[in-house]
């Protein structure tokens, strides 16, 4: 029987598949960049897939990088990561 992870949003069993979405402005350079900063917090061969939405005014770009959390922690230090890059507007 596995364990429940106390620190688990509630639904979440892990490994799981979790997407990120992130608001950034319109810049491919930002948006590579922030892919990496989630990679460098996953193990040697992890793969993030990622997708790209632009808003009706092109103001905004929604990236949403999709990976597989292997645990809370991962989870929790990948969006801070990505949080803390200076391009991030919102990530959800």
């Amino acid at each position: 029987m596995s364990e429940v992870d106390p620190k688990a949003p509630a639904g979440l069993t892990y490994p799981c598949e979790f997407p990120i979405k992130v608001f950034i402005r319109p810049d491919e350079e930002t948006a590579e960049r922030i892919a990496k900063v989630a990679h460098a917090q996953m193990a040697v061969g992890a793969v993030i897939t990622t997708s790209r939405r632009l808003s009706s005014t092109g103001k905004y770009l929604a990236l949403t990088l999709n990976f597989i959390a292997d645990d809370a922690e991962q989870l929790d230090r990948v969006i801070k990561a990505v949080m803390a890059d200076p391009g991030v507007i919102l990530a959800l």
